[in-house]
């Protein structure tokens, strides 16, 4: 089998390349010497891009927070017993927590001062191993032991980054994949004041403060340049900012309550793939989007769930649900059965469905956390269910197999997921943008070819939602039945 979902990073750079080709065959036809001009742009935009710490043109980057009245404060190049110790002791004394971008070999040579910044509070992100300006511009290779090496050093000094900022916030088309590979997402800043890595400290307070603004993510640095460095004055510059930025209404967040996502986790409950990265990152906006952005195809899932899978769960059934999300199925389906197993590979969303289920007064959903083609799902169940989750999974058959083997006889299999059509192409594509990760649709064919090989009879397969003469719909629904 193979396991977990398929990486694809697509990014704008894709789109331009494409619409630069287009265009040059097109002005070919006028005059060759146009032909030049789309792609001469196109390139320049590629080299330029990397260098703007805002630009999403190769991959996504944070850059900014919510707008709520606060801005966040991070340090970069750190651990530094110069600076760092005395830079905590201030930010204890301001009541203020922080973001650390800190260097895989500092961190390794300073790994007491890591701990210490973890036990005041504070918050460790990846900032590289050698923290070279040009990484963007070495092979894969390179760029993936940077970030590997770093995520080991940190997480054996107890926490997990879950952001990476770039060496100077300059990023690159080789950043991405390896980013997804470890389950990092890219952040750099929307303040800064220019500092030249703390050598230029002066009135370095009133160059942010004058224009911080809601939402802002505000870059320093943790380190003293040279020999003779005044921390004194460095001090009372970031003591002078954060006074500055309380007088103009802002104050200072966590960067976790400024992104609403989590940041970097104490303990490794699932491995951080790029799939549990993406929806740890949306948990507490999961169900606005699900039920807004997607409405047709949500509204469309929820009927069929609620006239084709409801009215067969029993009060002694036995549910797994796969890829259970904060509980919007999960949530019914336990109030009308025994027990529910809900699989989910984001703690952040199961955290939301646990919160749901006990204000609900539900305490029969057992929550396995993890990939569900690897989790011990144990036992046998009545039912076996999924809604918009099995288009991450690349082997349908293994996985159907594995499915199958714990429907119990006579146990009903249902799955709402994307199914293959010239529209879903585009929202397939869109997603490759966003998530990096290609969501995989399925014919009718394909479907039944899986359950009827995994041993399941009965099986019914329908399309719904922008249905097109001969395509069918974007929504693949499927049941099926294990033999008694």
């Amino acid at each position: 089998m193979k396991h977990g979902p398929l990486i694809c990073p697509l990014a704008p750079a894709h789109i331009a390349a494409l619409a630069a080709y287009q265009c040059a065959v097109l002005l070919a036809f006028i005059d060759l010497r146009l032909a030049a001009v789309p792609l001469a742009v196109f390139l320049a935009a590629c080299f330029a891009a990397p260098f703007f710490p805002g630009s999403q043109f190769y991959l996504p980057v944070i850059r900014r927070g919510k707008r709520i009245p606060a801005v966040a404060l991070t340090f970069d190049d750190g651990p530094d017993p110069a600076t760092t110790p005395r830079l905590l002791a201030l930010l204890d004394h301001m009541k203020v927590r922080a973001a650390f971008f800190v260097t895989g070999m500092r961190a390794a040579q300073y790994p007491d001062l890591i701990r210490e910044i973890l036990k005041r509070g504070h918050a460790i992100g990846n900032h590289s191993y050698r923290h070279s300006p040009f990484l963007m511009f070495a092979g894969m290779a390179r760029i993936r032991e940077e970030i590997r090496a770093t995520q080991e050093i940190l997480s054996r000094l107890g926490a997990t980054p879950l952001l990476f900022r770039p060496p100077a916030g300059i990023t690159g088309p080789r950043l991405r994949r390896p980013l997804l590979e470890a389950g990092l997402a890219c952040i750099n800043w929307s303040r800064r004041g220019l500092d030249a890595g703390n050598r230029r400290i002066r009135n370095l307070a009133m160059r942010i403060a004058r224009r911080a603004s809601a939402g802002d993510i505000i870059l320093l640095h943790d380190v003293a340049p040279r020999a003779g460095f005044n921390a004194d004055l460095w001090l009372d510059e970031i003591e002078r900012l954060i006074r500055i930025l309380a007088d103009k209404g802002l104050g200072i967040s966590t960067l976790e309550e400024l992104l609403g996502r989590p940041i970097m986790e104490l303990s490794r409950e699932t491995a951080v793939t790029a799939a549990r990265a993406f929806y740890d990152s949306i948990a507490s906006s999961y169900e606005a989007e699900r039920t807004a952005a997607l409405s047709r195809v949500f509204r469309k899932e929820r009927e069929l769930f609620e006239t084709r899978l409801i009215p067969l769960v029993t009060p002694q059934g036995r549910v797994l649900e796969i890829g259970a999300g904060t509980g919007l199925f999960t949530i019914p389906i336990a109030s009308r059965c025994r027990e529910v197993t809900a699989v989910e590979i984001s703690p952040s969303m199961a955290a939301q469905m646990s919160r749901r289920a006990a204000g609900e007064g539900l305490t029969n959903i057992r929550v396995i956390l993890g990939d569900a083609e690897e989790a011990d799902i144990g036992g046998l169940y009545d039912i076996i269910c999924s809604f918009s989750s099995i288009e991450y999974i690349q082997d349908l058959h293994s996985f159907t197999r594995r499915l199958a083997s714990h429907l119990a006889p006579g146990g009903l299999f249902f799955c709402t997921t994307a199914h293959s059509s010239p529209i879903r192409l585009f929202v397939q594509i869109g997603n490759a943008m966003r998530q990096g990760i290609w969501l995989i649709s399925r014919g009718c064919s394909t479907m039944r070819q899986a359950l009827a090989a995994s041993g399941l009879v009965d099986i019914e397969v329908s399309t719904h939602v922008m249905r097109i003469p001969f395509f069918g719909g974007i929504l693949l629904c499927a049941a099926a039945r294990k033999p008694l």
